[in-house]
């Protein structure tokens, strides 16, 4: 009967990644990774062991990675992601010490070999870049979601969606690539039909083994209805959806780890950021949409004047305006903030995401110079107003 350690054998040829992840009481490391690499022109594999939010690597050969597995690996972790050039395959532990194969999926294929990776370089350095949830990819919630046909295909009219989608996740895969927490709780604010909810939810609970709880908030009671009925098919029991406004009802009340906000429109945004910070979140993702509040304000003052001649201009500049009081706002309540090209304008003209991480106290530094900003050129902000009540 085939076993982890043998499947994990047969891998090794074309192996992209291996993840264990979810670490039992007797594993070494919170998780532990492998790829592999060429080193004197031969083929290795290098681990990544995560303890104490620190990284340990080693490079082994074949037998030496087999070994790895029996003495420090196998019945230790209770998932584990097998990645080649053609399928990815998901393991969870069983009772008796056994793994068992939960899931099964055609992983992206490679583009055609050219030149050899680099000295200690992973060896599919030159394929192709591949996206996170890969066409092929059993995921039931883009196939309910109209974004894959049933046999996971890319429904064409829904490219840009899944493209979004991935470089979502792809941005929230940066800031945890590393990261050894083992639970989560995420609010989305403004959900909608809720394809980044859904995906949220398989992203850390199938790709990273995390024990993660979602809420998803939306006006619309019809829609929030089909998103619960569609989280109970899948049996995604820590996912539910609430209908709910951002800007007056009662929200979770309890700790919250993560806010995202995926084109919440005008000050709905800002009201998430605001409760993002009020929770002391540690984690913000926001792609900000219909800036209009700047816009139906902003006086001609100094400076700025010659950006508010022509409409186009002026409505750009706003959006812009809009989104750096935002990050400003952030910096100074502990956040370390950046401002990231979501997606090419050609696929959402709504191509700015803020992504923060909470890493000091507040301070204040940014708000003042906003403030006078403001006061000069006639016009209020949401976000800048909530934070000086």
């Amino acid at each position: 009967m085939p076993t982890l350690k043998t499947d994990l054998a047969l891998a090794l040829p074309d192996l992209s990644k291996a993840v264990f992840s979810q670490p039992t009481a007797a594993a070494l490391w919170t998780k532990l990774s492998i790829r592999p690499v060429k080193l004197k022109g031969r083929l290795a594999f290098q681990t990544e062991g995560i303890r104490d939010n620190k990284a340990y690597h080693q490079n082994l050969d074949e037998q030496a990675l087999l070994r790895l597995f029996d003495e420090e690996l196998d019945g230790r972790y209770r998932q584990v992601l097998i990645t080649t050039g053609s399928e990815a395959s998901q393991y969870v532990l069983k009772r008796d010490g056994s793994y068992k194969r939960s899931a099964r999926a055609l992983a992206a294929r490679p583009a055609p070999s050219g030149a050899a990776a680099p000295e200690g370089q992973p060896e599919n350095h030159n394929r192709q870049k591949s996206y996170l949830l890969s066409e092929g990819e059993n995921i039931p919630a883009l196939v309910d979601l109209g974004v894959f046909t049933p046999d996971f295909r890319i429904v064409k009219a829904k490219y840009n969606k899944y493209r979004q989608i991935n470089r979502f996740i792809q941005l929230i895969d940066d800031e945890f690539a590393a990261s050894a927490r083992k639970d989560l709780t995420i609010l989305d604010f403004g959900c909608g039909k809720s394809y980044l909810t859904f995906i949220m939810y398989y992203y850390f609970t199938v790709k990273r083994g995390m024990d993660v709880r979602i809420i998803g908030y939306d006006l619309k009671a019809d829609v929030v209805e089909h998103c619960n009925a569609l989280a109970a098919r899948y049996g995604y029991d820590k996912l539910r959806f609430v209908v709910a406004d951002v800007t007056r009802d009662k929200l979770y009340d309890e700790h919250i780890d993560m806010v995202v906000t995926l084109h919440a429109c005008d000050t709905a945004t800002d009201y998430a950021l605001y409760y993002a910070i009020q929770k002391q979140a540690d984690y913000i993702f926001s792609v900000p949409c219909c800036q209009h509040e700047l816009n139906s304000q902003i006086k001609r003052a100094g400076e700025l004047d010659i950006f508010l001649r022509h409409g186009i201009v002026k409505e750009r500049m706003c959006a812009l305006l809009t989104d750096s009081i935002r990050a400003a706002a952030l910096e100074d309540m502990g956040y370390r903030t950046d401002m990231i090209k979501f997606v090419d304008m050609e696929h959402s003209p709504k191509n700015i995401m803020l992504r923060a991480r909470r890493v000091r106290p507040p301070r204040a530094r940014e708000l003042p110079a906003c403030r006078a900003l403001a006061e000069k050129y006639g016009f209020t902000q949401t976000l800048l107003s909530l934070i000086g009540k």
